[in-house]
């Protein structure tokens, strides 16, 4: 696989020498579109109107045969987000693994509402909380899970595979506080089995992830608490043997 910066702000992903999606991190709303993929992808902080970002610098940018990794930082209007996003061959088709961190760096609390992640060409019904959700277009099966250390685990679903945990309430992130997330996306072709495919996704978010530097520069090592929305602490990543890239380019915890 290849993972290589392109113009306009952008990293393409290549398996094979064809594109599978272009994140453009340099965008006012960074997201994947393009490729191979079925469907674009928004990947937005679970507020109501996040406003538009500004990009502050790549942490990580890094291939091997059968895996890609890039993550970077960026400033909100009310937020600071670090978020990581590592590709991989899952069978006979693609996993993608998001990670982010978001603090609040207003001093008052924020409400977040969701949904971080958008599939907007995928239809599929609301759900009630469940791990997985899963849709199938012409040519893919897609499924979305859910990391057992997110917040309000499992959540709702709403239309577009989108994870929506809070419900219409919101739920308050106080300030200066950090919030971790982690989602699994599989696509494959449109006859794979949907448990199946949510198997391979569960095990990507509790497993051990592709190899790579356990620190990034300048930032703490491995084995930090995140703190909750509301104060005290939460273990960062549901594996909890494995440094994931949650606790190794995270931002530093106030």
């Amino acid at each position: 696989m290849r993972a290589a910066l392109t113009a306009d702000r952008s990293i393409t992903v290549s398996a094979d020498g064809d594109p599978l999606f272009v994140y453009s991190y340099g965008a006012p709303r960074p997201g994947l579109a393009g490729g191979s993929f079925p469907t674009p992808i928004t990947w937005l902080p679970p507020l109501a109107d996040p406003g538009t970002a500004t990009h502050r610098t790549l942490t990580e940018l890094s291939s091997a045969p059968d895996a890609a990794i890039l993550a970077h930082r960026l400033r909100w209007p009310a937020v600071d987000e670090w978020r990581s996003l590592t590709t991989a061959r899952a069978g006979d088709g693609w996993l993608l693994l998001f990670e982010n961190t978001i603090t609040n760096v207003t001093d008052h609390p924020l409400p977040l509402t969701g949904p971080s992640l958008t599939l907007p060409a995928i239809t599929a019904p609301p759900a009630a909380r469940t791990e997985w959700q899963a849709a199938r277009t012409a040519a893919a099966a897609v499924v979305v899970v859910d990391d057992a250390a997110n917040l309000a685990h499992p959540p709702r679903w709403s239309a577009g595979l989108s994870p929506a945990p809070f419900g219409s309430g919101g739920l308050p992130l106080g300030p200066q506080r950090t919030v971790a997330f982690r989602y699994a996306v599989l696509v494959a072709p449109a006859d794979r089995d949907a448990a199946y495919l949510a198997g391979l996704g569960r095990a990507a978010l509790t497993g051990p992830l592709p190899a790579r530097s356990p620190v990034c520069p300048g930032e703490h090592p491995p084995g930090r608490r995140a703190h909750s929305p509301g104060g005290g602490t939460r273990v960062a990543a549901a594996h909890r043997g494995t440094p994931t890239a949650r606790s190794r380019c995270a931002p530093r915890w106030p």
